[in-house]
């Protein structure tokens, strides 16, 4: 019985497919981490070779006995979350003076990944010890790729609330928070996001709302107290995203994806709409109204909660765009405008980069919580088309 199961899960894991024999040998090279180690996949018809180039210590791992040169490198299937939990692929490994290298024993299933694992040990100050190999190339073009990440400004308040993350194509859930990553002068910050037991997607899986931990942003709490801000006035950042997360279709995002920022000091005051600026259209014509704002707002909402009505207070249809750094919001009618009174409309809760609404500023105590708002919950600016 036992013989069974390891006989299908070989053939499941390493393929059985007779047409694999005729294609030559191709070559795959990654880079480990940030080192100046290479791994390189050589997809023979009969079997792969895994070679890892650029090892300081291979007179030391000549000198292993075969037991324990064979788990200075190990090759699995890889599988998100649980790669550890699977068995080590059959293989030999060897060393020469150029290389340690690992030769399967069977040939690979091209629907498959692979996780190359090197011993840490190998190399001093290695900060990844494992890369993801997949036999089928993909189609780059066609792969899934990170389309923006909002907010787009390269200078953001240190207590920047949220960021968003837009995909070329549906990704998968449940593996966010493990994929993206802060990164100050070259070490990863900790703990800086608020992790979520439902990751907060849209509805086409598309957009991934990412929010910076409010507790270690917000005056006075404990987290705060404890580990400090995340972001720091003065410091400059890198929002990196890896290529291993995977999209719906369970294949890796083409490339991985870096932000870099630069941080200022705390954004505490709310949006002034007495500083919002208008710039008409010509009637008889689709060219767009904009709103020009004092500072940048939050992407998402501008795109979600401003619109316009005409003067029956219908609101209108048309295309929505937002631009230079979520400063300016445009409207674009799909009927040509005609003269007469228009009114913009927006939520009060419409919010800067660091959560300071119309409404209130993010920065409140339990008295002004309680307090009753002052500011109507829309915002009303009227035009005119002559």
């Amino acid at each position: 019985m036992y013989s069974t199961l390891l006989t299908f899960f070989l053939l499941c894991a390493f393929g059985s497919d007779d047409s694999i024999t005729n294609r030559e040998t191709k070559t795959q090279k990654q880079r480990i981490g940030n080192s100046s180690i290479y791994v390189e996949f050589r997809d023979a018809p009969e079997s792969a070779t895994f070679a890892v180039m650029g090892l300081s210590k291979l007179d030391l791992l000549q000198k292993l006995k075969p037991a324990e040169l064979q788990k200075s490198l190990t090759v699995r299937v890889h599988h998100p979350g649980n790669s550890h939990t699977l068995p080590t692929m059959l293989g030999t490994v060897s060393v020469t003076d150029t290389e340690l290298r690992f030769a399967s024993q069977f040939r690979l299933n091209p629907t498959i990944q692979y996780r190359v694992e090197l011993d840490t040990h190998l190399v001093d100050g290695l900060d990844q010890e494992a890369i993801v190999f997949s036999p089928r190339p993909r189609n780059r073009l066609a792969a899934t790729t990170v389309s923006a990440v909002y907010p787009s400004a390269d200078v953001l308040p240190e207590n920047v609330l949220k960021f968003y993350v837009h995909f070329s194509a549906p990704m998968s859930r449940g593996e966010a928070y493990k994929r993206i990553h802060l990164i100050r002068e070259g070490l990863e910050v900790a703990s800086p996001f608020l992790e979520l037991g439902e990751e907060l997607w849209d509805i086409e899986q598309k957009r991934f709302t990412l929010f910076v931990h409010p507790g270690r942003i917000k005056r006075g709490l404990k987290p705060r107290k404890d580990s400090g801000t995340p972001m720091t006035d003065g410091k400059e950042y890198t929002l990196r995203i890896d290529a291993d997360w995977l999209a719906a279709d369970q294949q890796p995002l083409a490339v991985g994806f870096e932000k870099k920022f630069r941080v200022v000091g705390a954004d505490s005051t709310q949006p002034d709409f007495k500083k919002w600026n208008v710039a008409v259209p010509k009637a008889n014509s689709n060219n767009p109204v904009s709103l020009t704002f004092d500072e940048p707002l939050d992407h998402a909402m501008l795109n979600r909660i401003v619109r316009v009505r005409d003067n029956s207070n219908v609101e209108m249809v048309g295309t929505v765009t937002v631009k230079d750094k979520e400063t300016v919001w445009s409207f674009e009618p799909k009927k040509p405008w005609s003269s007469g009174n228009y009114t913009i409309v927006l939520d009060a809760i419409i919010e800067d980069l660091a959560g300071n609404s119309l409404s209130r500023p993010f920065e409140t105590n339990e008295q002004e919580i309680e307090s009753p708002s002052t500011v109507a919950a829309e915002m009303k600016i009227s035009f005119v088309i002559p």
